[in-house]
């Protein structure tokens, strides 16, 4: 098996469709053959992998908010929730879909069933630490993790203690009526979009869909900004359950210059 034996089976895998397959995916593929090579390998029957031919991947922006947009939207979200007259596909806005903007921003968890929709009041601890905080035990996309969220989210958590205060330890802190995640995640989701498209907050500038992703991209672009410079990276990225590869191709790399990287760049020797 040669690399122009892959190449050639991709083709066909391209022959079959209407549309080729997107790169990503043929990466995909070929890491799959890459593998079951490996256990040729294990097994005595090739001497040697070929090595896979590469694919040029585009990465997908990571579509998030600027503040006054992020600012319109929980301003809609919250006057919406308070008038206590809107029903979406059914479901009342109420304050707790505004609470879960508020605590998604400032927890860095993501809009999944593993996390932010299926954390529950025993996985969370209030430390009263300077700052105070949340201390957060997770099993999300990345395994298990323990994460601290930002001084914001203890006020919201405490809030949704308040909304269910029938509640048990063991009951999920958002929309815990929905014993079925799947179904929690769906509509919230639908309400979400529905704030987006009252603000016309649904596309960016450059005509891509936003999605309750993303308050977690904002989330991560917003404390690299912020921070000046100062946060590190490698607690970051291990506190959001991400990497700092991951930080680098889609937030650094798209942020405008800190005013401190600016100062830095046009310091001088005597400065």
């Amino acid at each position: 098996i040669t690399p122009g034996m892959v190449r050639d089976y991709l083709v066909l895998l391209d022959q079959r469709r209407e549309k080729p397959l997107a790169m990503s995916t043929k990466s995909k593929q070929c890491g799959v053959l890459r593998q079951v090579l490996m256990l040729a390998l294990e097994d005595g029957v090739i001497d040697i992998i070929p090595p896979m031919p590469k694919m040029r991947t585009v990465d997908k922006p990571r579509v998030s908010f600027t503040d006054a947009e992020y600012a319109r939207l929980l301003e809609f979200a919250r006057v919406t929730a308070d008038q206590r007259e809107t029903r979406v596909r059914g479901v009342p806005v109420s304050r707790e879909h505004y609470n879960l903007i508020v605590f998604a921003v400032h927890s860095f968890l993501r809009p999944t069933e593993t996390e932010l929709f299926g954390i529950r009041f025993c996985d969370i601890e209030v430390m009263d630490d300077d700052p105070k905080h949340l201390l957060m035990t997770l099993t999300g996309k990345t395994g298990f993790r323990k994460s601290a969220s930002m001084r914001a989210a203890v006020d919201i958590f405490e809030k949704q203690r308040d909304l269910h205060a029938d509640r048990r330890e063991t009951d999920y802190v958002f929309m815990p009526e929905y014993a079925n995640r799947t179904t929690a995640v769906n509509t919230y989701r639908r309400i979400f979009n529905y704030f987006l498209q009252e603000t016309g907050l649904k596309k960016d500038k450059d005509g891509n869909d936003r999605s309750p992703y993303s308050l977690r991209h904002y989330a991560l672009q917003t404390r690299l900004v912020k921070s000046d410079g100062k946060v590190n990276i490698y607690w970051l990225a291990e506190n959001a359950g991400t990497s700092v590869e991951q930080l680098e191709r889609f937030y650094l790399k798209n942020l405008a210059p800190s005013s401190a990287k600016v100062r830095n760049i046009q310091s001088f020797g005597n400065d």
